[in-house]
């Protein structure tokens, strides 16, 4: 099957972070589901190609790094 790819990127404010944003490829997936929603699971997929270090994200949520 031929696909289509998009890369989409996504900038987020420091606040919703701190409140436990993170975006995975879980969540990438679901988003998109959302906006597809009479699509199978096979004729979409979602990958996070970079995302801040897992290291910072948890220093803004206030747990130990």
């Amino acid at each position: 099957m031929k696909t289509f790819k998009w890369v989409v990127e996504f900038e987020v404010s420091e606040t919703w972070v701190a409140d436990g944003f993170v975006i995975d490829n879980f969540n990438a997936k679901e988003m998109l589901a959302n906006a597809l929603p009479f699509a199978y699971g096979n004729e979409f997929k979602a990958d996070v190609i970079q995302a801040p270090f897992e290291k910072e994200i948890r220093k803004v949520q206030g747990y130990p790094t």
